[in-house]
């Protein structure tokens, strides 16, 4: 729900905000670039939404929109009373880092979030962080790389490799320090959330997870910038709906994860899961919210990740999450995932193709779609 305001109306703009309190909402407000600001009520809106004639009548309030779906916290589309839509700007979400750099996912450039698949040992752990803050220097975007590694692993398996748990985040925790480089890692239990989350900079929500909806308000409530993984079997909407529960809780730095779903056709080697591209184009077009790619869970091979990864990049995707390897001598003892791990060697590579693409190719595509210079 947005509010146009006039600018300076501060005995307005704190009567719409103890009001936003009232009804257990916060409010975000965003400079315009005339004299009105925009007011961004968010979470579950249904009571300040009652109230809509009393703040239209408030001193220095141009307009109230409404969101033109059910998931109204993240939707493009807004509405006013006239039922004339309009467009929402593109959702940037900010994730600081010890080096003093802010990773800004959703701000055009494509973001690098790579690692090891889970962290097994401290030096495993601390090379490929040296490796990604290398990497970033060498190619100058070392403010577009963000760490990842699963602490705690959900397996099909009982008895399969489950993560080292906090000893895995201890593991992070280091890599982060010795590299500056923030870091993401899967939560699974709400009752975690906050003494991971306390370690972590930024926290995923796996495919398993996606519609474990208890789970998800724990993390919307925690306020962390937030990874939502796809369900293998969801709809897209069903995927909108599940971000819309974080979102209600008061929590709108989302990132939408595309990873592939399980289908007819997913067996025999073709690939792990079959990827759906035209999703992130969908999501970019129908949500405000950054939308990245898994290359590895739809490849399950070492040797289609890179292609699997370029294809995304010509859907505009805001980043792209890729499992590493620091050597291809620890691909023999990785205890998860290790057949669609890319060496770190290899993964540079694949950033300055990726670069390429982004000088080269990308603008000639965003004036064919007509889409805007900054992708947003």
């Amino acid at each position: 729900m947005l509010i146009e305001i006039e600018r300076g109306r501060n005995q307005t703009l704190k009567q719409i905000r103890d009001l936003a309190a009232r009804f257990g909402n916060q409010i975000e407000i965003t400079e315009g670039t005339g004299v009105f600001d925009t007011i961004h009520v968010i979470g579950d809106t249904r009571g300040f939404s009652a109230r809509e004639d009393y703040v239209r009548s408030l001193p220095g309030v141009r307009a109230f929109f409404h969101a033109a779906s059910g998931y109204a916290n993240i939707a493009r589309t807004i509405r006013g009373k006239d039922g004339v839509a309009q467009r929402r700007d593109r959702r940037i979400v900010e994730v600081p880092g010890l080096d003093g750099k802010i990773r800004r996912i959703g701000s055009g450039k494509h973001m690098f979030i790579v690692g090891p698949d889970s962290p097994q040992t401290l030096e495993q752990t601390l090379a490929i962080a040296r490796m990604a803050r290398d990497v970033g220097e060498r190619f100058g975007v070392l403010d577009r790389m963000i760490l990842r590694g699963g602490a705690f692993k959900p397996r099909t398996r009982p008895n399969s490799w489950r993560g080292l748990g906090m000893k895995g985040i201890a593991m992070l925790d280091a890599a982060r320090e010795e590299s500056g480089i923030p870091y993401a890692t899967e939560i699974m239990d709400l009752n975690r959330v906050e003494e991971i989350g306390t370690h972590a900079d930024m926290l995923q929500i796996g495919t398993r997870n996606s519609q474990n909806f208890d789970l998800l308000e724990s993390v919307g409530r925690f306020g962390k910038p937030v990874i939502l993984k796809r369900g293998f079997g969801n709809e897209v909407e069903e995927w909108f709906y599940a971000a819309e529960y974080v979102a209600n809780q008061g929590n709108l730095n989302i990132v939408l994860c595309e990873r592939g779903m399980k289908t007819l056709f997913t067996k025999g080697g073709y690939c792990r899961n079959q990827p759906d591209l035209n999703a992130i184009t969908f999501a970019r077009k129908q949500t405000i919210l950054p939308v990245i790619f898994d290359p590895s869970h739809v490849a399950g091979d070492f040797r289609i990740v890179a292609e699997n990864l370029m294809a995304s990049v010509a859907h505009m995707v805001d980043g792209t999450i890729t499992e590493t390897l620091h050597d291809e001598s620890f691909r023999q003892e990785q205890l998860c995932d290790a057949a669609q791990a890319l060496t770190m060697e290899a993964y540079a590579s694949i950033v300055e193709a990726v670069l390429t693409y982004e000088e080269k190719v990308l603008p000639l595509v965003r004036k064919a779609v007509g889409d805007s210079s900054n992708g947003r």
